[in-house]
């Protein structure tokens, strides 16, 4: 992501983690790969998306995570994705708004414990971004540092 404009959203926005603003990219990433095509994500879609690599990176802790870093709500979501779209790291059509991401789940329901993500054959949460390192939050190492 671009560091500048990232670093400037931040400044003007502190109501969000960095580390979910590079969480909503990949979750595009991911939700565009699921679809199988590439092409406009609506809002509905990406809250699909964000759902489901949350609860396979971090299975029942997704709540928890993603309340560390300030997403207590799909409205959450919106306004990270409508700060992308403003800072120029992310874009929308005239049809998107923040009405697309208002009240569309319950994160108590949605990440509820016993929507377990999918395991390996060794029992492990299969992982779908491997190469996502988010640059703090109390549930990770910096990248590259060791544990």
């Amino acid at each position: 992501m671009k560091g500048g404009a990232l670093d400037e959203l931040l400044n003007n926005d502190r109501r969000y983690d960095r580390a979910a603003y590079g969480f909503v990219m990949d979750a595009l990433a991911f939700t565009v790969q699921q679809l199988g095509e590439r092409r406009h994500v609506t809002g509905r879609e990406l809250l699909s998306g964000i759902r489901d690599l949350a609860l396979d990176c971090w299975g029942p802790m997704a709540r928890h995570v993603l309340a560390s870093w300030g997403v207590h709500t799909t409205d959450d979501f919106g306004e990270i994705v409508f700060n992308l779209v403003e800072a120029g790291l992310m874009s929308k059509t005239d049809d998107d708004t923040l009405d697309e991401f208002r009240g569309v789940y319950d994160f108590d329901k949605a990440f509820d414990t016993s929507a377990l993500p999918e395991l390996d054959e060794h029992g492990h949460i299969r992982r779908k971004m491997p190469d996502f390192y988010p640059q703090s939050g109390p549930f990770f190492l910096d990248k590259g540092e060791k544990p």
